[in-house]
């Protein structure tokens, strides 16, 4: 059973973007963005997820406008560590992007968990929820952590999903989003799995 929503999940996308399935993954979908993605959770049923790493809750608000009723859980600390953006590593500014985000999801179904990720993922039941977005700190282990954590609390047949996969030679800033997708996808032979270029996404379906 597990096989066959995956399976059947899989043909869907595979089916909607005319995608060559014996392609090698990651499979290129030009043209698709995450705003797209949010609406193919709408089109498979999903009706619970999770996003890691939240801001402002920009993304949030599109989870929810394309997925109406969806129970959103929005895993953010916003507060200070020694490996965050400089830019954003500022307590009075995270405050604000907490108040904001608040707002913002006032009227949806969203339940805001001021925690690191690593601590609120043992908040949740294996295969309770059916996608994580994860875009919290780009950095190798962490992304990886993300992965390997939150990738159990998805339902087979859901989507594990994630931002910013691209390169970047900002050395303040890291960005190993690609390493750690390909090194984890590689290591549980995960085929295939997506990656959207227009908006730096990869994604791939829950064994």
């Amino acid at each position: 059973m597990k096989n066959g929503r995956m399976n059947n999940t899989n043909n869907y996308i595979i089916t909607k973007y005319s995608l060559d399935a014996n392609a090698k993954s990651p499979l290129l979908i030009p043209h698709v963005s995450r705003d797209d993605l949010a609406g193919l959770f709408h089109e498979l049923g999903f009706k619970s997820g999770a996003e890691i790493g939240v801001e402002k809750g920009k993304f949030s608000e599109v989870l929810c406008r394309a997925n109406p009723g969806v129970k959103l859980y929005c895993i953010d600390p916003w507060l200070q560590y020694s490996e965050y953006r400089d830019t954003l590593n500022n307590v009075d500014l995270l405050n604000k992007y907490y108040e904001e985000t608040k707002n913002r999801l006032s009227n949806y179904n969203c339940e805001l968990i001021r925690k690191y990720s690593i601590d609120a993922v043992k908040d949740f039941k294996p295969e309770s929820l059916d996608f994580v977005y994860i875009d919290g700190n780009h950095h190798f282990d962490y992304v990886a952590e993300d992965i390997i954590h939150w990738s159990k609390i998805v339902r087979p047949g859901g989507i594990v999903s994630g931002h910013d996969y691209r390169e970047d030679n900002n050395e303040k800033v890291p960005f190993h989003v690609i390493a750690a997708t390909h090194a984890y996808a590689e290591a549980h032979k995960i085929t295939p799995w997506f990656v959207l270029p227009r908006s730096s996404t990869w994604f791939w379906v829950k064994t």
